[in-house]
Parts: structure tokens; sequence; C-alpha cells
């Protein structure tokens, strides 16, 4: 019996490596190096920090700016993207099949909010704020990242283009880096290192293999 359990752990130790060669065959080395290397990390920097500071300025603008502009204490900013949004629903036939609002359900969730227009103005608000500081400060960046993806849909939808292109683009790809886009700030501290898993499983066999190894001795 203890050379049939000792037998498993070199069997055990083969599948695991069958398994990430596996895997890693599927994955080109290139997109190893850009998502999940810490080298990769420095260009992850520039296009968080960039990224960021759209973000942050965009919501700091709407916290400080001055009478209507203000989105933390007038609701005009949001009321007039729901009105501009119904406008151009309603005008869609004249956009020759490229009408900047194409869902009339989407707009029915933009006339509720509308009704509620103060609060979800300060959601806004701060949601910007956190987006942009989560991002500058690489603290929870694919989740951050993500946030932002999320305004932007909606942005895009409710018919305002813009940059929200270029951020959606840059926004998932720091979703698909999420290991390494942070590791150069506060991610360093809060998620795992790479290759962490890795190095789990390899003290989880050795440990097995030193079982099996005293099991045969005491036998």
């Amino acid at each position: 019996m203890t050379t049939a359990k000792t037998s498993q752990v070199p069997a055990a130790r083969g599948t695991a490596r069958t398994s990430e060669l596996a895997h890693g065959a599927l994955e080109p080395p290139w997109t190893r190096w850009l998502f999940r290397s810490r080298q990769a990390s420095i260009l992850w920097l520039i296009v968080r920090l960039w990224l960021g500071w759209q973000w942050f300025s965009a919501g700091w603008g709407k916290l400080t700016g001055a009478g209507y502009s203000n989105w933390f204490t007038h609701a005009t900013g949001l009321q007039g993207f729901i009105a501009a949004g119904n406008n151009s629903y309603d005008h869609r036939a004249q956009a020759f099949g490229h009408p900047e609002v194409s869902y009339g359900w989407y707009l029915h969730i933009l006339n509720a909010f509308g009704a509620h227009a103060q609060v979800f103005s300060r959601v806004v608000t701060i949601s910007e704020l956190a987006v942009g500081a989560g991002l500058l400060l690489g603290c929870l960046t694919g989740i951050a990242a993500a946030g932002g993806v999320a305004l932007n849909i909606l942005y895009i939808t409710g018919g305002s283009a813009g940059p929200n292109g270029v951020f959606i683009l840059l926004g998932v790809l720091l979703v698909a880096a999420w290991r390494v886009a942070g590791y150069l700030g506060a991610d360093y501290f809060l998620l795992p290192r790479p290759h962490l898993p890795r190095k789990l499983r390899a003290l989880a066999l050795s440990l097995r293999t030193r079982g099996g190894e005293r099991e045969m001795s005491t036998a």
C-alpha cells in the first residue's frame, strides 16, 4: 500500500507540469510578457497615469466647477446630457442609419435617473474621482479600470462619443493586465506577487513528497 501511495506523487507532479505546458502553449509569449511580466509594468504605469489623470481631472472639474458646471451641487449637467440623448433619439431618422442614441430602452433608464438627477450627478462625480485615484495610485487597478469602462459605456451609449472609445480600449487592456498594471503602485502591497500560485503548488508537491518518503521509511 505504501508503494502505491508514493507512486502517485511523481504522477501528480507530471500531471501538473503537463497542465502548465498545455496552458502555456495556448498563450502566445508576447501576451505572457505584456499581461504577466513585471517588466511590462513600466508600460502600464504610463498608460494608467495618463488615463487616471483624464478621469481624475474630469471628476475634479465636476466637483469644483463654478455655477451649473458643478455637478456636485447642481443637476443641470446630467439633465442636459439626458435631454441631448432624448433629442438625438427623437431625430434618429435624420441620422442616415447612424444615430447617436440607438436604444430606446437605454433612454428609459436615463430618464429614470433624471428623476433623481442630483443624486446621480454626485454619483458620477465621485465615480470619476474614484476611478482616477485608483489608476493614479495603482490601487486595485483592474477594478478601477473596469469601473472606468462601465462609465464609458454609459456615456457612449447615451450619445457622447468624444474620447470614450480610446478610454474603453485602454481600460480593457488594463483589466487584462491587472496582475502587473499596478505593480509599480499600491497593488504591489495589496495583490499577491506574480507566479505566487506556482510557488505554492511547488511547495505543496514537496510537502507531499516528504510525506510519502516518511511513510516508506516507517513501513
